[in-house]
C-alpha cells in the first residue's frame, strides 16, 4: 500500500563537517576500503591489516582517564584567554569539536571548579570510560533461533520493498568490511574511525561486526545467515570508539552519535554503556532527536540499575531474552528498559569472513531492535522516533508479569506484530502544520511514487474558501524524456507568500500511484496554519 507517512515543514540541513582532520576526510583517505562486491580471498590479508592498525594504536600515549573532562563553552573564548583559562586549570587540549573541548588536567576536581567559577562554561563533567555490553561464549550454537522467535520471516513477507537506504550507525568497534555476508550491506560515506582518526574504522575487536551482523546481514544470497532487516535496503555506518582495552568513553561516544545524524543516520545503535551519567551524551542524543534519528542502546549486563546511554530520554532500552522468553539473568532493570530481545546465544557474523559466532549480551538484543526501527523507518521515513518507539512499542509479545515492567519492558520483540502494524497504516493522522509565510512543504511517502506528467494534479493548497493557490511541486533528482522517475519525498511551493494567521488545506488525492503500482487509497488533508515568520 502506498502511504503518505508526513506533511512538515521542510528545512534545508546544514552541510555536515567531519571531525578531526577535515582536510584529509574530504580528499578521501587512500586505504579506505572500496567495498561493492569485493571480499578479500585470504583471511591472512586482513590479519595483516588488523595487526598493522593495533600497533599503530598501541603506540599511541595510554590514557588516564581519572585526569580528562569534557567542557562545553556557552561563547566560544578568543584563543588567547581560553588559553589563559586552560593555564590557569593546568589542562591541555587533547581534541576539540563543535563546541566541546576535551582536556587533560592534572587535578580533575581543581580543574572543574575553576571552570565552573570562570562562567565561560556551560557545563564540565568527567570524560567516563563506557564498556561493551558482552557476555563472551563458546562458538558452538548452530542456528538462528532469534529470528524464528521474533518472527522475522512473516514481517518480510508484509512489507513492501523501498529502494532509499536506510542508515544505521554502529558506534562500536567498527567493522569487517570484508565479510563475504556484509557486502552491499556497509555505508562508507562518513564512516570514521575516532580512536585511530581516520575514515578506516576497521573492526579490531570482533564486537561491532557481531552486532552489524544481527542488523543487516545479506539475506537470500545463499551464504550464511540472514539479518533482522531482511532485503530492506539497510545499510551500517561503522563508526569506531571502542579502543583495544575495550573502552570506549563519553567525549567521542557524544561526538559520533552527532557525526552518525550528520552524515544521514536514520537510526543510531549504542552497544556499549556505564554507571555514569554525561551530559555531552545527553545532549548529543537530543540533538539526534531533535533531527529524526531513533537512538537504540544496550540496557547492560551486571544485573543492576540500566546503564547510560540506555538510561537516558529519548533512547530505546533493550533489556535480552533467551531462547525459553525469559529475561536473561545479567540483563540490567529498571523502568527506562522499553523492550526486550534475543540476547543469549545470537548465532552473528564474526570479524574474519566467512566465520559466523553466537554471541550474548544486551549488545546483541540492541541491534534486533535497532533493525526493527529501520524497517520501520524503511516503510514510513518521515515517522518521529517517538513515532517508531510507540510501533515498536505495540510489537512486542509480554513474557513478563502483565503489562510493563522493569524486566522486559513492554514484551519481548515480535517483528511481524510491528510490520503487521506498518502494512495496515493509513495515512497520518494528527493536527494542523505551522509554517512561515514563504516556507516550503515537505511530503513524504513510505515508497517511491512515480513522475509523470499527471503526478502535480494530485497535490492541492487550498484557502479556506477552498480557492486553489498557485504551486510548484519539487522532487530529489531529475527524470529524462521517456522515463519514468520514484521519489518519495517531494517539496511543495506556494508561488506567492501566505498569509500570517490564516489557514490553508493540503490535499493529497487519491489514485497517486507507487513505482509498484500500489496507490493512495485515501485522499489525504493536512490543515496548514500560517505564523509570522520567514
Amino acid at each position: 500500500m502506498l502511504i503518505l507517512t508526513t506533511v512538515a515543514v521542510y528545512v534545508p540541513r546544514a552541510v555536515a563537517r567531519p571531525p578531526g582532520n577535515g582536510q584529509a576526510y574530504l580528499q578521501g583517505n587512500p586505504r579506505a576500503p572500496s567495498v561493492a562486491g569485493h571480499v578479500y580471498d585470504s583471511k591472512e590479508t586482513v590479519r595483516r591489516l588488523i595487526e598493522e592498525r593495533r600497533q599503530r594504536e598501541k603506540q599511541m600515549p595510554a590514557r588516564d582517564y581519572s585526569r580528562e573532562i569534557i567542557v562545553k563553552w556557552k561563547q566560544p573564548p578568543d584563543k588567547a584567554s581560553k588559553e589563559a583559562l586552560l593555564k590557569k586549570c593546568a589542562a591541555e587540549k587533547i581534541h576539540e569539536n563543535r563546541d566541546l573541548s576535551l582536556l587533560r588536567v592534572r587535578d580533575r576536581e581543581e580543574a572543574m571548579t575553576e571552570l565552573k567559577r570562570s562562567g565561560r562554561v556551560e557545563f564540565v563533567e568527567p570524560n567516563y570510560p563506557l564498556q561493551m555490553m558482552y557476555v563472551p561464549n563458546d562458538p558452538l550454537f548452530p542456528d538462528q533461533w532469534a529470528l524464528h522467535t521474533i518472527n522475522a520471516a512473516g514481517a518480510w513477507d508484509k512489507l513492501a520493498p523501498n529502494p532509499e537506504p536506510v542508515i544505521v550507525a554502529v558506534v562500536d568497534t567498527g567493522l569487517d568490511f570484508y565479510h563475504e555476508d556484509l557486502q552491499g550491506r556497509i555505508s562508507l560515506d562518513g564512516a570514521w574511525d575516532f580512536v585511530l582518526n581516520d575514515s578506516y574504522p576497521l573492526d579490531l575487536d570482533g564486537h561491532g561486526t557481531e552486532v552489524a551482523g544481527v542488523i543487516a546481514t545479506a539475506t537470500g544470497n545463499a551464504t550464511g545467515i540472514a539479518g533482522t532487516a531482511g532485503r530492506q535496503n539497510v545499510k551500517i555506518l561503522p563508526l569506531r570508539v571502542v579502543n583495544l582495552q575495550g573502552e570506549a568513553d563519553t567525549y567521542l561516544v557524544s561526538q559520533a552519535i552527532a557525526h552518525a545524524v550528520d552524515r544521514g543516520a536514520q537510526v543510531v545503535n549504542l552497544s556499549l554503556g556505564g554507571p555514569q551519567y554525561s551530559q555531552a551524551v545527553a545532549d548529543a542524543v537530543y540533538y539526534a532527536w531533535e533531527r529524526g534519528a531513533v537512538v537504540v542502546a544496550a540496557a547492560g549486563n551486571d544485573g543492576g540499575p540500566v546503564s547510560y546511554p540506555a538510561a537516558l530520554p529519548h533512547v530505546i532500552a533493550v533489556a535480552a531474552s533467551d531462547g525459553g522468553d525469559r529475561v536473561a539473568p545479567f540483563s540490567n532493570h529498571g523502568p527506562q528498559v522499553m523492550v526486550a530481545a534475543p540476547g543469549v546465544d545470537v548465532l552473528t557474523t564474526y570479524w574474519l569472513y566467512p566465520d559466523y559466532t553466537p554471541a550474548s549480551g544486551t549488545s546483541i538484543a540492541a541491534p534486533f531492535v535497532s533493525a526493527a526501527a529501520a524497517l520501520v523507518k524503511s516503510q514510513l521515513p518521515g515517522a518521529t522516533p517517538d513515532q517508531v518507539a510507540e510501533i515498536i512499542r505495540q510489537g512486542v509479545v509480554d513474557i513478563g508479569p502483565p503489562g510493563k515492567d522493569d524486566y522486559a519492558g513492554y514484551g519481548r520483540l515480535d517483528l511481524d506484530l510491528v510490520a503487521a502494524q506498518l502494512a495496515e497504516a493509513g495515512t497520518p493522522g494528527g493536527g494542523a502544520v505551522e509554517m512561515g509565510p514563504a516556507q516550503t512543504l515537505q511530503i513524504v511517502f513510505n515508497q517511491p511514487v512515480k513522475v509523470d506528467g499527471s503526478t502535480a494534479a494530485h497535490f492541492h493548497l487550498l484557502t479556506a474558501a477552498s480557492a486553489e493557490l498557485p504551486c510548484t511541486l519539487y522532487f530529489v533528482g531529475e527524470v529524462n524524456a521517456g522515463e519514468t522517475g520514484g521519489y518519495t519525498t517531494f517539496w511543495l511551493k506556494p508561488r506567492d507568500a501566505l498569509l500570517p494567521g490564516q489557514t490553508y488545506t493540503l490535499r493529497v488525492d487519491a489514485g497517486l500511484t507507487a513505482t509498484s503500482g500500489q496507490k493512495l487509497a485515501q485522499t489525504h488533508t493536512t490543515v496548514i496554519q500560517v505564523v509570522p515568520g520567514p
